[in-house]
């Protein structure tokens, strides 16, 4: 590995041992609660800013238990949760719990609203980027193509009625990490809501769900710049989800070229040509699979996606940094 990627490597871990370090944190201000947890390989804050005065920090925590079961299910990390089953035993059929085979819908679903630019059985191909790019090594393009016949949505069978799942073919994977993060934070919303909170903020990486109730100002959400430490601009949402995809979240560089953790199903490479995809949507589980989706259709065909799907709505800032917004766009742009 040469000088700048070690440098690159260097700033990356700096910057996830500093989120770690504030891994379990309370900050109480006058009118909400905030406490943050290290939790999905990221910083979860659960913000309360109406409910019962003295019930903030069973409510949270019972928030952070959902997660953790959830996690428990849906992540392709853990050997015992249903995604890794499935994956193990490929070409077969698993007995999985109803929110996995939920979560499947869903990705199914965008999957074949965006023809495949979103494809949860990419997961073969991550394995081989690891996943993130902690290799720091671009894997050889006959790898590639010995693994993109096993990449294919359509290879997924859901029987939803006996609660199972397979992968048709032997050597398939598994990996909902782009969807399944929305539909855990959904269900930890639910949960602080039977806590009888009315108001708040649970945030998570690149997904953000904000509910209230009542007659109320919307929330104004800030969008990150891709490049920049600052806001791209800000979104206004009332109940609903912000999620983000984004160039600059994972990533290495090997002579100035920017590898990131976006794989292009078809192509079996980072898809090129966005920034960032920003969806603002009602439902937390479609908007974090939709950003994956849009992120890789690009800019044009990824517009034209949102446009064509009611109460989604969405921000793209293309390869060379301008920046395209949806018809109902509610917010601002720097």
């Amino acid at each position: 590995m040469d000088l700048k990627k070690k440098i690159t490597y260097a700033l990356i871990v700096l910057s996830v041992l500093s989120i770690l370090a504030v891994s379990l944190f309370k900050d109480r201000q006058k009118d909400s609660v905030t406490i943050s947890r290290a939790m999905m390989g990221t910083i979860v804050q659960v913000t309360i800013m109406e409910g019962p005065e003295d019930n903030s920090d069973r409510a949270a925590e019972t928030a952070f238990t959902e997660i953790q079961r959830l996690e428990g299910l849906l992540s392709a990390y853990k050997t015992d949760s249903d995604v890794a089953r499935i994956s193990k035993n490929a070409g077969e059929s698993v007995r999985v719990s109803p929110d996995t085979i939920e979560v499947l819908k869903t990705a199914v679903l965008v999957a074949e609203l965006s023809g495949g630019a979103f494809d949860p059985t990419v997961g073969v191909l991550g394995k081989a980027w690891g996943y993130s790019g902690e290799k720091g090594v671009v894997p050889l393009r006959e790898e590639i193509g010995k693994l993109l016949p096993l990449v294919d949505y359509r290879e997924i069978e859901v029987e939803e009625a006996a609660s199972k799942a397979r992968l048709k073919r032997k050597g398939m994977y598994l990996n909902l990490g782009g969807v399944a993060k929305g539909y855990i934070v959904n269900k930890a919303v639910e949960a602080l809501k039977r806590e009888g909170v009315e108001r708040g903020i649970i945030h998570a990486g690149g997904d953000m769900v904000v509910f209230q109730k009542g007659e109320k100002e919307p929330f104004s959400i800030g969008i990150q710049h891709p490049r920049e430490k600052r806001l791209l601009g800000k979104v206004r949402v009332y109940n609903g989800a912000v999620a983000t995809s984004g160039d600059y979240e994972r990533f290495f560089e090997i002579n100035g070229k920017r590898y990131h953790h976006i794989l292009n199903p078809k192509t079996g490479l980072p898809a090129e040509g966005t920034r960032s995809a920003t969806i603002i949507a009602k439902d937390p589980t479609l908007a974090d699979a939709l950003s994956t989706a849009v992120f890789v259709m690009g800019p044009e065909k990824g517009m034209e996606l949102i446009e064509r799907l009611p109460d989604v709505e969405g921000v793209i800032v293309d390869s060379s940094g301008s920046v395209t917004k949806s018809s109902g766009f509610r917010g601002e742009i720097y």
